[in-house]
């Protein structure tokens, strides 16, 4: 029950990481973010519906999803991944 609240009521990233995420096309259709950090940042817990994301340069990601499992992932410029819906650590 816990995990499903705080899935629940994660925020928008846009909320939670305004200087890290940027909305940079937004209509009833589509939802278009930009996001820029540096390594070593961190953003507070945030939730994603379903998503499309395109890596315009290259990085590798951890993320901690919420009951502590950890995902690392790896992009090179162009790769291009579909996820369900996700509320994260980054």
């Amino acid at each position: 029950m816990l995990l499903a609240a705080t899935h629940a009521s994660a925020k928008d990233p846009l909320q939670t990481d305004g200087d890290k995420y940027r909305a940079i096309l937004e209509n009833d259709c589509v939802r278009v973010l930009e996001y820029t950090d540096r390594p070593g940042d961190r953003t507070r817990q945030h939730r994603h519906p379903a998503f499309v994301l395109y890596a315009l340069s290259g990085f590798k990601r951890t993320l901690t999803l919420p009951g502590g499992k950890v995902l690392s992932r790896q992009f090179k410029t162009g790769d291009v991944m579909w996820s369900d819906e996700q509320t994260h650590i980054g």
